[in-house]
């Protein structure tokens, strides 16, 4: 018989899936089988949630056919997620562009090579309510990881891009979360963006004005009625 693997970290790629579906809606009453509409296993769902009653973060109501997980802690989740995750466990190259246009211009490169793509950090706050000022660009790519080097030097020789020793102002990255990245991402002014969870994730963990950025954020949905997290 083999032997079921146990969730180390509910805040992994997969195991995170879980965690997502509940802070997409928190007063929902989740089944198993809601979760599985989710793309996630009964078995890894019913072990994330197994840990996340353990930790408080929900509530497991048990009744047979009609038993439900509500959250119950949501704050208490989103502080231990960023202590668990940082947007540095991306794998990120960066380089300079002096075009003042590359997100329109490179948008446009990507579609044509019929590459999924997905902004996140600066590059989305920007186009949802800008506050700090942060010129650079956070792209993340649908990439396989033995694709992304020779993609992004024929990339850099399409589009002018310099590679420096250190820094630049363009960042392109392949998602630590694959699994939700790109499924969860939804379209702002044109351009496809990472969800608002992520956007939270990657600016609050990006020092040392992403929390600041962040933080604008959450202020600016609210006053609209609205929950950024």
């Amino acid at each position: 018989m083999a032997t079921r693997r146990l969730v180390k970290n509910i805040f992994g790629d997969r195991s995170s899936l879980t965690l997502r579906a509940l802070l997409r809606e928190p007063k929902k009453k989740w089944t198993l089988v809601d979760l599985t509409k989710e793309g996630i296993s009964i078995s890894l769902a019913s072990d994330v949630l197994s840990k996340a009653e353990a930790r408080g973060y929900v509530e497991r109501v048990i009744k047979g056919p009609n038993s439900y997980t509500r959250l119950i802690r949501k704050d208490a989740l989103l502080k231990d997620w960023l202590s668990a995750y940082a947007f540095e466990q991306n794998d990120q190259t960066y380089y300079l562009t002096t075009d003042k246009n590359f997100l329109k211009t490179c948008a446009l490169y990507l579609k044509q090579k019929k590459k999924i793509f997905a902004l996140t950090q600066y590059s989305a706050s920007r186009l949802i309510s800008p506050y700090v000022k942060d010129g650079r660009h956070f792209i993340y790519l649908d990439l396989e990881r033995g694709e992304f080097p020779a993609f992004l030097k024929e990339m850099a020789t399409q589009l002018n891009l310099y590679k420096l020793v250190q820094g630049g102002n363009v960042c392109f990255a392949l998602p630590f979360y694959r699994s939700s990245v790109f499924r969860d991402s939804g379209a702002v002014k044109g351009y496809p963006v990472v969800s608002r969870l992520q956007l939270y994730l990657d600016l609050m963990t990006f020092p040392p004005t992403g929390t600041e950025e962040a933080e604008h954020l959450v202020s600016y949905f609210k006053r609209k009625g609205q929950a950024f997290v």
